[in-house]
């Protein structure tokens, strides 16, 4: 029994990786960070290898083994969810809802709200995720609905609302008082919470396209992002409303880029589409509400 992958294993294992260290794990997972830490040791004593690189003054990372194993863990977590949902009790209805960090922590919390004074005796169950793993989850019949990031769509059918990503640094950056241009850009290095985001990709684009390649980093999460931009001269990329009260605040400066980031998409995805009247419906246009495209 000692040697058995337990699923608070996984699902601890995913959300240091994909929220960017523990201190993000543990407000992901809704537990202290000691109780993050002692997971992650007991997978060590399972695997009778490391799973994290600790790092002075800086946030854990995962090892090349524990990298491994994450899809298994995903999975693992998928099988525990639907075994779950499978042995619910009768009249409990739930939604799997799966959605990435950004959308989860600044547009969701609202829809929630209003959705639950409607729905009271329905479960939400949100899963954190990269977009091709959610929607590919969504299509395999292990979740409900996705709401991910992504370019927008030649004729916008699936999208709920366009989004525009901001270039961010801290009020002290040499470039933050002046319009930029591409040259401005060439050597300065840049911030993404993920390194295989839908935004991620059309950056570097962008960066192409204008004839520069400056240096891509992933901070591994939106506070990262945010926290490595205060603490030196980097520029950050993320969407406008995950930064909306940052810059409102003057605590962090939008560049003003001669040549405008691309806009992002907000995508839903269902398979099947939900009937009208049904729980899940209720959830969709609670979403559209807020996103401003219905």
């Amino acid at each position: 029994m000692a040697r058995d992958l337990e699923v608070r294993h996984c699902r601890a294992l995913v959300a240091v990786h994909d929220g960017g260290g523990i201190g993000a794990a543990a407000r992901t997972l809704g537990v202290a960070q000691s109780t993050v830490s002692e997971t992650l040791l007991s997978l060590e004593r399972v695997l009778g290898a490391p799973v994290t690189l600790r790092r002075a003054g800086r946030e854990a990372v995962l090892t090349v083994a524990a990298e491994a194993l994450l899809p298994h863990a995903r999975s693992l977590i998928a099988l525990s969810e639907a075994a779950l949902a499978a042995g619910a009790p009768p009249g409990r209805a739930a939604i799997r809802l799966g959605t990435v960090e950004s959308i989860s922590s600044f547009l969701l919390p609202g829809p929630l709200g209003a959705f639950r004074q409607h729905w009271p005796g329905v479960e939400v169950r949100i899963t954190i995720g990269l977009c091709e793993d959610l929607r590919k989850r969504v299509a395999d019949g292990e979740l409900d609905a996705a709401l991910t990031i992504e370019r927008i769509a030649d004729d916008g059918a699936d999208d709920l609302a366009s989004v525009d990503l901001r270039l961010v640094v801290a009020p002290h950056h040499a470039l933050a008082a002046s319009a930029v241009t591409g040259s401005d850009l060439a050597e300065a290095t840049f911030l993404l919470s993920d390194s295989e985001g839908a935004f991620d990709k059309l950056v570097r684009a962008w960066a192409g396209s204008v004839g520069r390649s400056p240096r891509f980093e992933s901070a591994g999460s939106i506070e990262g992002v945010k926290r490595g931009v205060l603490a030196g001269d980097a520029v950050g990329v993320l969407p406008d409303y995950a930064v909306a009260d940052e810059v409102s605040a003057g605590s962090l400066v939008t560049l003003r880029a001669t040549i405008p980031l691309p806009r992002v998409a907000l995508r839903l995805t269902t398979s099947p589409p939900p009937p009208s009247g049904s729980p899940l419906a209720g959830l969709i246009e609670q979403v559209r509400a807020t996103c401003g495209a219905g």
